[in-house]
C-alpha cells in the first residue's frame, strides 16, 4: 500500500521544518566550535562572514551582524587579540579601517570545520548540475530573505537598501 502524495502545503511545512532544524544544527555546531577554542559563538559566526564575504569596515561588520558599534569594537578587539583579524587602513578612505581575516592564523578553526566541509562535499557531489543550480538559487534567495528580516528585526535597512 503506497502512501498518498503530500499536498503542496504539507511539502512547504516539511521544508520549513527541515530548514529550521538545519539552522538549529548549524547554530549548535558553531557553539561547539566556539566552546572548543574558548570563543563566543558570535566570534565564530563573524569569522565565517569575513572568510566568506571578505574584508569589510567595522561599520559594515556591525550592519551584517546587527551588533552595536560598541559591541562590534569589542568583538574585533577579541578577534585581533587572538590573531584572527587585523585592522588595516582603507586605501580609498584613510578615515576608514578595514577588518580582514588573518588566514595563516585560522588553521585551528579550519581543522574544526573540515569534517563538516568534507561531509557536505560528499553529499553535494551526489547531485547533478541542475540539482546544484536549483539548490544554489534557493539558498541564495533564502539568505537574502533571512538577512532582510533580521535587519528589519534589528531596526536596520536590509544591507544594500540604505
Amino acid at each position: 500500500m503506497s502512501t498518498p502524495e503530500k499536498s503542496r502545503s504539507e511539502k512547504i511545512d516539511e521544508l520549513m521544518r527541515e530548514m529550521r532544524l538545519g539552522s538549529s544544527f548549524d547554530s549548535l555546531f558553531s557553539q561547539a566550535v566556539a566552546e572548543r577554542v574558548g570563543m563566543h559563538q558570535t566570534d565564530i559566526e563573524t569569522m565565517d562572514l569575513l572568510n566568506t564575504l571578505g574584508p569589510m569596515t567595522a561599520g559594515q561588520l556591525s550592519e551584517r551582524t546587527g551588533l552595536t558599534s560598541g559591541a562590534t569594537t569589542r568583538l574585533i578587539d577579541r578577534l585581533e587579540r587572538v590573531g584572527y583579524v587585523r585592522r588595516c587602513a582603507d586605501a580609498k578612505d584613510r578615515r576608514c579601517v578595514i577588518i580582514e581575516p588573518v588566514h595563516e592564523n585560522l588553521e585551528k578553526l579550519g581543522e574544526l570545520f573540515q569534517p563538516l566541509a568534507d561531509a557536505m562535499a560528499i553529499l553535494w557531489s551526489r547531485l547533478d548540475d541542475h540539482e546544484l543550480d536549483v539548490i544554489i538559487n534557493f539558498v541564495r534567495h533564502n539568505n537574502a530573505v533571512v538577512a532582510a528580516i533580521n535587519a528589519r528585526m534589528r531596526g536596520q535597512a536590509p544591507f544594500g537598501e540604505e
